[in-house]
């Protein structure tokens, strides 16, 4: 019994820091994916400026 109870306890703290995990990874992926866009629309700002 002891056992199973271990694993349930295992599994949820494995649970909870892969749930952590998965939300700072995905804060960097917002924020890269807005600095990625962020910088194509200063470029296209530039250009436009530039050409114009």
């Amino acid at each position: 019994m002891h056992g199973l109870m271990l694993y349930r306890r295992f599994g949820r703290a494995q649970s909870l820091c892969s749930d952590r995990a998965e939300r700072t990874l995905g804060r960097y992926v917002a924020t890269e994916i807005w600095l990625e866009l962020g910088c194509y629309v200063a470029i296209e700002r530039n250009t436009r400026s530039v050409a114009a």
